[in-house]
């Protein structure tokens, strides 16, 4: 049966976003907050409409955007070769191991002074920095999925004749350790996204962060809150319409939906 428009807006979840917008209403009423330190609700609608309408708004988020892509893109994928690679070998894992919690230990954004002296000012020290941020959460989460596995399943899998490594690593290791890779894309898009915003603010000539950092030095807080609030959406966005249906998907084929079912 379908459900009614009215009776979806009354969703828990929607409570919360209410009292907040509620509260940001009527604060002005019991507080005289400069406008540059808190807009108006009206304000920062307008302001936001403004800058869809210059076409601002989208040339910023398409800067941003096509970062995080290419960034997460080599950071995730190095992540998850370089985890499964140190799963299948004892001798790889000993020698790489120390190295990678060395680095890890060092903040992804640490890396912006270097990162700004190897590559510049531009997309290069943000792709760099955000590729390092996103390789070492899927590292470790494809770790840890492939830990997971029962020894069990490779009993299993030996007993049906699969002994080549190849038929281990397909059979097993992959489906065992992707409930973990998967935790660690949607973890590594995460902290990417919001690293991304924070890196373009010192290094980049453009993009979401660069435009918050621009109005700010103009007090234009109804920019910096419009920007603010894209960024929130874009991740809801992101997560619940690309990375959640592929979670479900991709565990259900394997018969983990009570593993990351919610």
């Amino acid at each position: 049966m379908k459900v009614p428009a009215w009776r979806r807006l009354l969703r828990p979840g929607a409570v919360p976003v209410a009292l907040v917008l509620l509260g940001w209403l009527a604060l002005p009423y019991f507080d005289h907050i400069p406008q540059y330190k808190l807009p108006h609700l009206a304000q920062v609608g307008s302001d936001l409409w403004g800058l869809a309408r210059s076409g601002a708004l989208w040339a910023a988020l398409g800067d941003s955007m096509g970062r995080l892509g290419t960034a997460f893109v080599l950071g995730a994928a190095a992540g998850v070769l370089v985890g499964l690679a140190v799963t299948l070998s004892r001798s790889l894992n000993d020698f790489l191991m120390p190295v990678i919690a060395f680095f890890n230990a060092i903040a992804g954004i640490a890396w912006i002074p270097m990162a700004i002296v190897w590559f510049g000012f531009g997309s290069g020290p943000v792709i760099f920095v955000i590729a390092n941020n996103v390789f070492f959460i899927v590292l470790y989460n494809t770790l840890l999925g492939a830990e997971s596995i029962p020894a069990i399943m490779y009993d299993a899998v030996r007993v049906l004749g699969g002994y080549r490594r190849l038929t281990m690593v397909r059979e097993v290791l992959v489906p065992g350790a992707m409930v973990g890779v998967l935790s660690g894309l949607r973890t590594g898009l995460a902290f990417a996204w919001r690293a991304l915003v924070a890196v373009e603010m010192i290094a980049a000539s453009n993009g979401l962060g660069y435009l918050s950092i621009q109005a700010s030095r103009v007090f234009d807080g109804a920019t910096v809150v419009s920007v603010i609030l894209v960024i929130g959406a874009v991740w809801v966005v992101m997560d619940r319409v690309l990375l959640r249906p592929i979670e479900r998907v991709t565990v259900r084929r394997w018969g983990m939906v009570g593993q990351t079912d919610f």
